[in-house]
């Protein structure tokens, strides 16, 4: 009953609770002890911070994306400002990886789906953004997607 009555508050949310997930679990992937980044499409991102570091920077963010979509969720009159930085970082990072596959194919030849993947999810997060202040704008402190 609980997560029925949540789910049809938030359903306005998929864009940012999909985004949030997904940051989460792909860093959770490249924190497991197996060596994602030896494959040649990860060689950029392996020449910036390494597996470890990029791992626990994307999962922390999605963990705080997560967290934030859970807590004002909970709480209406709560600000939604969290929810905003961490779909501006979600932006960011997935501006970033497409970036970093992008270089990757023009250092090893090896051309990637997650350039257009992560393209198409920056652009879901882009969204989610532009939806978060508008309703900051719209409908005050922590505000809805509306009816």
């Amino acid at each position: 009953m609980i997560f029925i009555s949540i789910s049809r508050k938030n359903h306005s949310r998929v864009p940012e609770w999909f985004s949030a997930w997904l940051l989460f679990g792909w860093g959770l992937a490249l924190l497991h002890p197996s060596r994602t980044f030896e494959s040649p499409g990860y060689r950029a991102f392996e020449r910036a911070i390494g597996e470890v570091g990029t791992g626990s920077a994307v999962a922390i963010l999605g963990a705080s994306w997560l967290l934030g979509l859970w807590y004002n969720g909970r709480k209406e009159t709560v600000t939604s400002t969290v929810r905003a930085a961490c779909a501006f970082m979600g932006v960011i990072v997935y501006a970033m990886l497409t970036t970093g596959f992008a270089i990757s194919f023009f250092l090893t030849g090896l051309l990637s789906t997650g350039i257009w993947t992560y393209f198409m999810l920056s652009m879901l997060a882009l969204y989610s953004l532009t939806r978060i202040l508008h309703d900051k704008g719209a409908c005050g402190n922590g505000g809805s997607y509306g009816p």
